[in-house]
């Protein structure tokens, strides 16, 4: 079972060092399926909003969920474009991957298209 900062350093360059317990504060779940849950939460180093998606890789197929995680990262690293959520880091923590990304709020939504209101 994989534990700790991956051993292949283009796969470990993927992920911050930091412990993500330490670094986001005040979770408060909102939302969460089969791939985990979804979190509001604060940076404390930057003290900015953000969504933290924790994403478990152990117990059964251990290995696909790691690979998906991996995917999901490399993606959101190359996705830039002013309509998309800004990726802001993955973190790895007892089997568990913290993906943060910034956080939309429904008034950013309404202002941000005028012809698209929520």
């Amino acid at each position: 079972m994989r534990k700790g900062v991956p051993k292949d350093p283009e796969i470990a360059d993927l992920f911050y060092k930091d412990d993500p317990e330490e670094i986001f504060v005040g979770l408060h779940e909102i939302g969460h399926g089969s791939f985990g849950a979804v979190y509001f939460a604060t940076n404390s180093h930057t003290n900015e909003v953000v969504a933290v998606k924790k994403m478990s890789y152990s117990g059964k197929q251990t290995n696909e969920k790691w690979q998906d995680i991996i995917k999901e990262v490399k993606f959101l690293q190359q996705l830039k474009h002013p309509n998309t959520i800004e990726y802001k880091g993955c973190y790895l923590k007892e089997h568990t991957a913290w993906v943060s990304e910034g956080l939309w709020s429904k008034w950013t939504l309404q202002h941000s298209n005028p012809q698209h209101r929520l």
